[in-house]
């Protein structure tokens, strides 16, 4: 399973928005900067993000974007599926296609249905609040060994 950057830098953004939370509108130079994401492809992202709900947008000049819910109320799952699409996607296990053959009997099916649970469960538990947690962690230890 791999992950694309667009989800990578998405959850950056995610995360530098929920750091910035009450600041208002942040502008997506300001968030690609920060988060060294190239301005035009964070643009494309967070269209994405504003079209599953999870970012509020405004263009112009006193634009920009913010969480359209609290970083406690947005999980990852949410964010991968609204860049990428679902998580797992084998097309034996798409309800949509069935192109396998041996559908019937195949216990690698199983096995596919099985990971997607988990992994759904787990990208499902993990809230962008989380993650900002966890990074103000990291940036602390990092300070305490300097």
């Amino acid at each position: 399973m791999k992950f694309s950057v667009k989800t990578e830098y998405g959850l950056r953004a995610m995360i530098e928005l929920a750091l910035r939370n009450g600041d208002g509108l942040i502008g997506a130079r300001e968030i690609a900067a920060r988060q060294q994401i190239p301005e035009r492809f964070l643009e494309q992202q967070i269209t994405a993000l504003k079209r599953a709900g999870l970012v509020i947008s405004q263009r112009g000049s006193s634009g920009g974007c913010s969480l359209a819910r609290g970083a406690d109320e947005i999980t990852v799952l949410e964010v991968i599926e609204a860049l990428d699409g679902l998580v797992i996607d084998m097309d034996c296990i798409n309800n949509k296609i069935h192109s396998c053959s041996q559908v019937a009997q195949c216990v690698i099916q199983e096995v596919w249905q099985g990971s997607q649970v988990k992994l759904r469960e787990y990208l499902g538990s993990v809230t962008i609040s989380d993650l900002v947690k966890r990074q103000e962690q990291l940036k602390d230890g990092a300070r305490v060994k300097s």
